[in-house]
């Protein structure tokens, strides 16, 4: 069982959106909700694994899943879609497209 350290602010601080998509193969769907509009875009890649996101963030995955709040921002995972909302209120969702 790996071991759950945990999160360092100063490098939970400086993730960005791009911290959680792997280069590569397939197609992924951004979508960002701010202020009741919607942007949405497509790029390549894929999401990292569920374990690989909870080792970044220093909490722990169960059943395949996260549902943490890290630094302020709600973060919700399972394979596939990673959602976070953040305290503004502002959500971005990432999901295979």
């Amino acid at each position: 069982m790996p071991c759950v350290h945990p999160p360092q602010p100063e490098k939970v601080k400086e993730l960005k959106e791009e911290s959680f998509i792997r280069d590569g193969k397939g197609k992924l769907r951004v979508s960002i909700e701010s202020e009741g509009e919607v942007l949405e875009t497509t790029m390549n890649g894929s999401l990292k694994s569920v374990d690989e996101i909870a080792g970044m963030l220093g909490v722990r995955a169960e059943n395949g899943r996260i549902e943490a709040v890290v630094d302020g921002i709600r973060v919700r995972m399972k394979k596939g879609l990673l959602e976070l909302e953040f305290e503004s209120g502002d959500r971005m969702k990432i999901e295979k497209a």
